[in-house]
């Protein structure tokens, strides 16, 4: 009997002891920056930042305050910032990469710059053709619409006038549309040359532009004889 007591009596020691390693306390300041705590987290602590502590008094989680809708947008924006930063980081060091892997030397910028070049050159020059063949061909028209001067132009002649116009306008569009791409052909090798150059630490072999020399001075007045 005694036996069976001294188990018992153990075994409630022992609960004891754990339920009281588990406790916890929750503490806050309350809106009039009191410290409030609580086995259980008091309405006070509700939507405020808290702390958990274990039966020894030691915090062992921090919580902080749900963040307010302003707080929260601001928090987002952050985090958008740092990702747009992110991304474009990786987006230099991918140009980078690429460009040492596609280049060699200055040389090969050049190259590349004049193949392309020349490919634009092409197409305008296909446009320009067909802008002339679309002017002679408005010309031929206007005869045709000066033969029936003073009559009704036949629907046939009025719906040529009408497609050559577009025509015209179509390659007068495609012919600036390719000059824009040649300047931005030659801005685009340019700074890829110059971004090559910086990563290579090698020096340009293109000779720089020479700069004119001054005016010389006109020769100065001979001053007047006293008479």
């Amino acid at each position: 009997m005694r036996l069976i007591t001294a188990l018992l009596f153990a075994s409630s020691a022992v609960l004891a002891l754990g339920a009281a390693a588990q406790t916890r306390i929750y503490c806050c300041d309350d809106a009039a920056g009191r410290k409030v705590c609580g086995d259980f987290l008091p309405a006070a602590c509700q939507g405020r930042a808290y702390e958990e502590r274990d039966n020894r008094g030691f915090i062992s989680k921090s919580v902080e305050a749900p963040l307010t809708a302003e707080q929260q947008a601001r928090r987002d924006a952050e985090a958008a910032k740092k990702e747009e930063l992110k991304k474009k980081a990786a987006e230099e060091r991918r140009r980078t990469l690429a460009l040492l892997a596609t280049y060699s030397s200055e040389k090969d910028i050049n190259s590349a710059r004049d193949r392309a070049l020349a490919e634009v050159d092409k197409a305008m020059k296909q446009s320009q053709q067909r802008l002339e063949e679309a002017n002679k061909k408005k010309q031929k028209l206007e005869r045709d619409k000066e033969f029936y001067k003073g009559k009704p132009l036949p629907e046939q002649v009025k719906a040529q006038v009408l497609d050559n116009e577009k025509e015209i306008k179509a390659q007068q569009d495609a012919v600036e549309a390719k000059v824009k791409e040649m300047e931005e052909v030659r801005l685009r090798f340019a700074e890829e040359k110059t971004r090559y150059l910086e990563l290579t630490g090698k020096k340009s072999t293109e000779a720089a532009p020479a700069v004119p020399a001054a005016p010389a001075a006109a020769p100065a007045k001979p001053a007047a004889e006293k008479k």
